[in-house]
């Protein structure tokens, strides 16, 4: 899949985009008149998503990846910056602008067990969201919609409930039901990862030949680096709410700059029992989101720490078109971050 020219005007933008999650106030607390502070689980990210492209974000759970789908889409409110559509902001929204945005931006969750009703059949399932935009129910369109998910004949699924399909059968209908209103924009949020290996090779493949034969473009998430590399066009790594590193796929796995992204690929499995490679030297659990300390959110994990890590990083190009937080790859006297980059800038808590 070739990128896109870097001046054609991006599908999908999240400028700045921070996502934070107030917490209850307890009883001591109150009758101290103490406030706890947020939890910061989206903090300053920045993705371009351009026609017919693939992103892929991916980082441990607990980063803010699926936090920040589910802002894009709508379900969470943003807590600051901006999500702009086709260059319009959605904050600058009316109604019928929302109607065509959830035409044409559609999610597939990470569960398809939980995802479809177990009571609705393929083809209702499947002429729900025909019904909701004001499309038409077309038998032709459904049974289109079943071949492009490779389920075939269409006739033999569509009166089966989800208990009647396999874990694969359920993600294909649920991909089914978001291409079927023929949108822009897919949002997966790790559409793999509740399947087998087999099936979570074969979803891929078919996400991967949908891109290209609709024109769709893709944000991508995973925890699991190895499922991204034959999708994805670029790569954001999350750690704890913030893009630390971002570059093209190929170029991030075969020289990733941060030190987080180097343990991820150093982690990827190898099958092959006689390979040997160093072992990552990545310790310990990311730290509770609820007390973050100030400086680099990675330090207490990092085998390459310093003393100037416990001031945050700014996100500088280490390599051309690579971009990434942190304070080995730049000198505070002669490097300033570049404005061009499309991660955070300044970092600053």
């Amino acid at each position: 899949m070739e990128a896109n020219e870097m001046t054609e005007t991006p599908v999908l933008e999240i400028r700045n985009l921070k996502k934070y999650f107030n917490r209850k106030e307890g009883f001591i607390s109150s009758l101290l008149g103490t406030t706890k502070k947020p939890i910061r689980a989206v903090d300053d990210v920045s993705i371009e998503l351009r026609e017919n492209e693939v992103q892929g974000i991916i980082g441990e759970s607990g980063c803010g990846k699926s936090t920040l789908l589910k802002t894009v889409i709508g379900l969470n409110d943003p807590t600051g910056g901006d999500i702009v559509y086709k260059g319009k902001r959605l904050a600058d929204f009316s109604q019928d602008d929302w109607k065509e945005f959830r035409k044409n931006v559609q999610i597939i969750f990470q569960n398809p067990f939980e995802s479809l009703d177990p009571k609705f059949t393929v083809r209702e399932s499947l002429a729900e969201p025909l019904n909701i935009h004001g499309i038409d129910y077309s038998e032709e369109r459904i049974h289109e919609a079943l071949e492009r998910v490779q389920l075939n004949p269409p006739q033999k699924y569509l009166d089966r409930l989800p208990k009647q399909l396999s874990g694969g059968e359920k993600q294909r209908v649920s991909i089914a039901r978001a291409i079927i209103v023929e949108p822009d924009v897919i949002l997966a949020d790790e559409p793999v990862s509740m399947l087998d290996v087999s099936t979570q090779a074969a979803i891929l493949r078919l996400l991967s030949d949908l891109t290209e034969d609709l024109g769709l473009s893709m944000m991508y998430i995973s925890h699991d680096l190895s499922t991204v590399s034959d999708i994805c066009d670029q790569i954001h790594v999350m750690y704890l709410g913030r893009v630390v590193e971002s570059a093209p796929t190929n170029q991030i796995l075969d020289n990733p700059m941060h030190p987080y992204s180097q343990a991820l690929i150093q982690a990827i499995p190898i099958p092959d029992p006689f390979h040997d490679r160093p072992r990552t030297r990545l310790e310990g659990s990311p730290p509770s989101p609820e007390e973050l300390e100030e400086g680099c959110r990675f330090k207490d994990r990092c085998p390459d720490r310093m003393p100037r890590c416990d001031t945050a990083p700014k996100t500088v190009e280490a390599e051309p078109e690579q971009f990434t937080a942190c304070h080995l790859h730049y000198e505070e006297s002669n490097v300033q971050p570049n404005a061009d980059a499309p991660v955070q800038q300044g970092n600053q808590l």
